[in-house]
């Protein structure tokens, strides 16, 4: 089973990002959007992994999000990834509760650590995906992009997600949820 530990949006929020996605998507071409209701903050990718992990790294997932209380998250303008020239991910970033986030996304990879699993080798960026390039010549609105959108919601927990891939796009299946103190 692949899994990831996310952060979901609001309903309110991904209601603002579905009508931001509406514009921004009018015209383009070469891009995947990501379906409003799919949208998340992954805070740790886990891969394939045999179904046993969940007993093995939930108690540390749960011991995590108890050394968190609820904070304010806000978005900001956006950009692409790894960059304009080739740009592959299209995100939007966040304005406040950056830190926290971060530091959610920390603990989370030490549950991991605990789990033995292996560390991410990427440093941990706060961003929400909201496209994938799907050929070499994309075509996007880059200044609403960059303008990106005014949205914030409070976040209380994290969840650990089963993600299937499927010729449709993925298939997200919240396996625990994990709530602050």
């Amino acid at each position: 089973m692949r899994l990831f530990t996310a952060v979901w949006l609001d309903k309110e929020l991904r209601e603002t990002i579905r009508n931001f996605l509406e514009g921004i998507s009018n015209g383009s071409s070469g891009i995947k959007w990501v379906f409003s209701e799919q949208l998340h903050f992954t805070l740790k990718f886990l891969g394939e992994q045999d179904s046993e992990i969940i007993s093995k790294i939930s108690p540390f997932l749960s011991e995590a999000a108890k050394e968190f209380s609820p904070f304010t998250l806000a978005l900001a303008g956006g950009g692409v990834f790894p960059s304009r020239r080739s740009p592959r991910v299209l995100w939007l970033g966040v304005k406040e509760g950056g830190a926290k986030l971060a530091g959610l996304a920390a603990r989370v990879e030490e549950a991991g650590e605990k789990a033995a699993l292996p560390r991410e080798k990427r440093a941990f960026r706060p961003h929400l995906t909201i496209g994938r390039v799907k050929n070499s010549s994309p075509f996007f609105d880059g200044e609403l992009l960059t303008k990106g959108i005014e949205g914030r919601m409070t976040v209380k927990s994290f969840s650990l997600v089963a993600s299937s891939l499927t010729p449709h796009g993925p298939v997200y299946q919240e396996v625990e949820e994990y709530f602050f103190k």
